[in-house]
């Protein structure tokens, strides 16, 4: 029957760097499955969510960013929501799955640890996955490795890199990680970015699928041996942006690429970039908008 997917078809969609705007992410997950008429099987973040339990913990950039967008600060809305909040938020989460997510460089890795995996706010919304882990989720085994390979706090997490590259070759269908293996791009002062050690362990576990944020933009496909990766957009770009202008956003819209969307079943990977995008937007968006 027409409408109807095999029971082996599943879908599952990874949302790039989202840094606080939790209902933006929402959002555009709803509108993805209302426009596409398609029902979402798992939803995965790839980091920076802007996991912080409050403003005094934030870091000096996210702090900064916070102050010129409204819109990051709706993490905290979530840890404490209220009335009108919690009915959206329960409103989205019966017709979405809960996002899962991996550590970027901008989340709080001391209260994420004290989590141990798991929810992060009241209402389940979100959960958080130990660098390390292979879960399964929509019938994937998918390995999380968060952070990103630069000295210091942010580093990728060594024993978290030992285990899985202790893991069989084939040990995981889908590796998530925030960083992106070496050569991923070069910055806006032509330097090579992305992390050597990523593209070692993508060599050694050869997902199918591999898919990463970090750089802001979307980037892919790209090869390495069997292994297809994508990169994804920032969810939001800031509304100035003096580095780059081209990549100012003074209406905060979803930007195309920062959603990514797998099918198990045939192994296609599509960058979102739907002009329906452009309708969630907005420094104090109402989740409930959307539920119509």
């Amino acid at each position: 029957m027409e409408g109807l997917r095999p029971a082996v078809l599943m879908l599952i969609a990874f949302v790039g760097d989202v840094h606080g705007r939790v209902l933006h992410a929402f959002a555009a997950l709803l509108e993805l499955q209302r426009r596409r008429g398609v029902a979402l099987d798992a939803v995965v973040q790839v980091g920076d969510l802007g996991a912080y339990p409050s403003v005094e913990r934030m870091d000096a950039p996210s702090r900064r960013f916070l102050a010129d967008h409204p819109a990051e600060g709706d993490f905290f809305r979530l840890l404490d929501p209220d009335p009108g909040l919690t009915a959206a938020v329960e409103g989205a989460l019966e017709r979405l799955p809960p996002m899962h997510f991996v550590s970027g460089n901008h989340e709080d890795f001391e209260f994420l640890a004290g989590i141990r995996g798991g929810p992060v706010d009241p209402l389940g919304a979100v959960r958080h996955v130990p660098d390390g882990t292979v879960a399964e989720l929509a019938g994937q085994r998918v390995a999380f490795l968060g952070r990103v390979e630069e000295p210091g706090y942010m580093d990728l997490d060594p024993d978290a890199l030992a285990t899985l590259l202790a893991a069989p070759p084939g040990r995981a269908d889908i590796l998530v990680t925030h960083d992106g293996p070496h050569g991923l791009c070069t910055d806006w002062q032509g330097a090579t970015r992305g992390s050597p050690k990523l593209a070692a362990l993508i060599d050694h576990l050869q997902p199918a699928l591999h898919v990463s944020g970090h750089y802001h933009h979307p980037n892919g496909p790209r090869h390495y041996g069997r292994t297809v990766s994508y990169a994804l957009s920032e969810l939001v770009y800031p509304r100035v942006n003096r580095r780059r202008p081209e990549h100012e956003n003074p209406r905060q819209r979803v930007m195309p690429g920062a959603i990514g969307l797998y099918d198990t079943g045939t192994g296609a990977f599509e960058l979102i970039g739907d002009d329906w995008l452009a309708g969630v937007h907005g420094d104090h968006l109402d989740l409930a908008d959307f539920l119509d």
